[in-house]
C-alpha cells in the first residue's frame, strides 16, 4: 500500500499545518473484473458472480437504508451513521439544518482481537525520495 505525506490545511483542525500520512489509490477495481477473477479462481462463471455481486448490493443497501446493521463475515460489520451539529436541546433540533452527513462506517472482522483485513500490509512510500 503506498502512501504520501501531505500539510493539513484545515485551519479548523488542532493539527493545523503539521504532517500526515495518507493513502494513495491509484486504481478502482470495478464489478466486471472481480467477477472474472473469481471465474478464474472458481467453477462460478462471471456472469453469475456479477449476478450475485449485483444482488447482494441491493440487498446490503436495501438494509442499511432500513438502519440495520449488516455483517459480512471476512469483512466485518458495516453500518450508516449520522453526522449532524450539536444543539442545546431537542426542541432545536432540525433535520434539514443539523443533519451534515451519513456515513458508512465499516468496523473490520476481527477474532481474538487480531483484523486480518490489516494483516500483512506493507506500507511503501509513493514518493521514495522522500
Amino acid at each position: 500500500m503506498k502512501y504520501k505525506i501531505v500539510k493539513e490545511n484545515n485551519c479548523t483542525r488542532k493539527n493545523f499545518g503539521k504532517y500526515k500520512a495518507v493513502a494513495v489509490h491509484n486504481d478502482t477495481v470495478e464489478t466486471e473484473y472481480i467477477a472474472q477473477e473469481i471465474q478464474d479462481n472458481s467453477s462460478a462463471t462471471a456472469g453469475d458472480v456479477a449476478l450475485v455481486m449485483t444482488e447482494l448490493t441491493e440487498t446490503i443497501m436495501r438494509h442499511l437504508k432500513r438502519g440495520d446493521r449488516v455483517r459480512l463475515n471476512g469483512i466485518g460489520l458495516l453500518k450508516l451513521e449520522i453526522e449532524s451539529d450539536k444543539v442545546d436541546t431537542p426542541e432545536e433540533f432540525n433535520v434539514k439544518k443539523n443533519i451534515r452527513a451519513i456515513r458508512l462506517h465499516v468496523i473490520p472482522e476481527s477474532y481474538k482481537g487480531k483484523q486480518e483485513m490489516y494483516e500483512g500490509i506493507e506500507l511503501h512510500s509513493a514518493h521514495p525520495e522522500v
